[in-house]
């Protein structure tokens, strides 16, 4: 049973001391998320509001997420960064997976990419990549960054991306795992060809049983076997044992602390946050890590 602090709606100056303190409570990692800029109007429909709208300041800081993991790395030993979620096609690609390895070369193995097609079009018009070949490209790309995550060289010809012998350096020594966000059968099939999968939420215990169901029998009918994969959710109901008990039976591996944005307020000091993480690791992770 993992635990990850969202550092999402954090300023980029308290993120070190954060990280520290998350390693010392217990939790396995941090998450950070992920976005270029935040136009003053935005064309695209946001998703997970009823109007359209995000709800977000333009203010808001969002830190490259392979930066600010690998200074965060230079300030702990064993804790890991997850990208909740990465939109991979909207980056050029070889850009994208030079920061990714880059990152897990210098934290010594301690990346996890979990990946989404995304739905700002307005980001993907300001860096060239076709919104509309999102899904397809977003696949080719974590077959080559694989590959090139193994050293090389590597040759490549495919729909997207061709290129002859060649080798990106530093590789990390051991595979970045990829978790897959979205809900979408297709979504929920490329999480089925990799390592698991990983929840928008934050979901109700209501919402999320019955999507568990859909998620495992993705993974069922790509011949996965629970225990296999890893599955991500964040929970919208107050934190007890009982519940990561019962949710951890269900198959849930990794639980997400969600960002003070939310819970405490846009304004939460920096104390207040160390002390609820503080409190987090000694009423949760260390009962349930016995």
């Amino acid at each position: 049973m993992n635990f990850w602090q969202s550092l999402s709606f954090t300023g980029s100056e308290d993120l070190v001391v954060l990280a520290k303190k998350a390693e010392e409570s217990g939790f396995t990692g941090v998450s950070i998320s992920d976005h270029l800029v935040t136009p003053m109007e935005i064309k695209s429909p946001y998703p997970y509001t009823p109007d359209g709208k995000v709800w977000w300041d333009p203010a808001t800081h969002w830190p490259d997420p392979w930066i600010i993991a690998s200074v965060m790395a230079s300030h702990t030993t064993t804790l890991q960064f997850l990208t909740q979620i990465y939109v991979l096609p909207m980056h050029e690609f070889y850009g994208a997976a030079k920061g990714i390895t880059t990152a897990a070369y210098m934290s010594n193995n301690r990346i996890n990419l979990g990946v989404g097609v995304g739905w700002m079009k307005d980001e993907f018009d300001l860096t060239g990549q076709d919104f509309s070949t999102r899904g397809r490209r977003t696949d080719e790309m974590l077959e080559l960054l694989e590959k090139l995550s193994t050293g090389g060289p590597i040759e490549h010809k495919g729909e997207f991306y061709s290129f002859d012998a060649l080798t990106m350096e530093p590789h990390p020594s051991e595979k970045v795992p990829v978790l897959i966000g979205g809900e979408s059968p297709i979504a929920l099939a490329r999480a089925a060809r990799h390592d698991g999968w990983i929840g928008g939420g934050p979901y109700t215990p209501e919402q999320v049983e019955p999507l568990l169901e859909t998620v495992h029998a993705a993974f069922a009918a790509a011949g996965r076997e629970r225990g296999t994969y890893r599955i991500g959710v964040g929970i919208a109901a107050p934190p007890s044992l009982d519940l990561y008990k019962h949710l951890s039976d269900l198959g849930i591996t990794e639980f997400g602390a969600l960002p003070w944005y939310y819970s405490m307020g846009p304004d939460t000091p920096l104390q207040a946050k160390l002390d609820a993480m503080a409190q987090f690791g000694e009423e949760f992770i260390e009962p349930l890590s016995r």
